[in-house]
């Protein structure tokens, strides 16, 4: 029988080649940046996520906070 290769699972789910490099590397930073993990600025533990376009939550200390989408902005 003739291996083959197993797909491997990437965080690019849907973006295909037919959507191009561009935008394929665009999403790829976008998703990067938004999966990192970041501090909480109440009690400093890593816990902050987003939970809806524009609102972070920290599980620790159930702190809620309306910033950036992608990125949370002090500006």
């Amino acid at each position: 029988m003739v291996s083959r290769k197993k797909h491997r699972s990437s965080s690019l789910k849907g973006l295909g080649i037919k959507f191009g490099a561009t935008v394929r590397k665009r999403y790829g930073m976008a998703y990067k940046t938004l999966k990192q993990k970041r501090r909480c600025p109440s009690c400093g533990s890593l816990k902050l996520r987003r939970i809806a376009l524009g609102i972070w939550h920290c599980e620790k200390c159930n702190y809620k906070i309306a910033s950036g989408a992608y990125e949370i902005s002090s500006k």
